[in-house]
């Protein structure tokens, strides 16, 4: 779902600043949809790409995979590129999840606010999850990977990004070390920061994402 300046209203008149105010990212993002990819492929936005390219290697053909925060489905239909994978989408905004039924990559779609826990789906019912470009719009991240982990079968693959100025502000590291000790999840990789949206002035080279990839306990 992530990235400034689209169309938009409520209280998310920022990408940069972001929101954790469900109704008015779902506005946000429901009157960006139909433009959303264009001025993404503007910006140059890899994270979907490079997601996959961590997550692909960990799932055997077939694999279910969860795509949360799946937005117009960016991330799906690189991953369906990549594999014959049953993915799965969730999101907040009907109007992005309209784009990503059309890619056709995608089985179920549900929508859903994110921050609304635990997510409506069974436990341990996929191979695998990813969560690109979602948590500068979640209060709680935490829980919300947590509820992620329930999703995922035990040594199933979770990768979400996050972003590197909110990586350093909220300690991060410490909460992904914590999921680490609390037997969710095994961390297998964390990136260095990548360009997030380098034809975005305002990220430009100052704000990066960083990518993490974990196996479930």
């Amino acid at each position: 779902m992530d990235t400034e300046n689209g169309s938009g209203g409520g209280a998310l008149a920022s990408l940069r600043e972001g929101s954790t105010d469900s109704e008015a990212v779902q506005s946000y993002y429901d009157d960006w949809a139909d433009s959303y990819d264009d001025t993404l492929a503007d910006w140059d936005y890899k994270a979907p790409a490079d997601a996959t390219a961590l997550l692909a290697p960990h799932l055997d053909d077939g694999a279910r995979v969860l795509d949360v925060g799946c937005g117009t489905g960016l991330f799906g239909a690189t991953l369906a590129r990549r594999g014959a994978y049953r993915i799965d989408g969730i999101d907040i905004s009907s109007e992005s999840l309209a784009q990503a039924r059309d890619r056709g990559c995608y089985g179920e779609l549900i929508q859903h606010d994110l921050q609304k826990l635990p997510l409506p789906v069974p436990a341990d019912a996929y191979d695998g999850a990813a969560c690109i470009g979602v948590l500068t719009y979640i209060e709680d991240a935490e829980a919300l990977l947590r509820a992620v982990c329930r999703c995922v079968r035990p040594g199933g693959i979770v990768t979400f990004t996050q972003r590197s100025d909110r990586w350093d502000t909220l300690s991060f590291a410490d909460t992904v070390a914590r999921l680490d000790r609390d037997g969710l999840w095994e961390t297998l990789h964390v990136s260095a920061p990548r360009d997030y949206l380098p034809g975005n002035d305002a990220f430009g080279a100052e704000i990066k994402v960083i990518h993490t990839l974990c196996r479930v306990a």
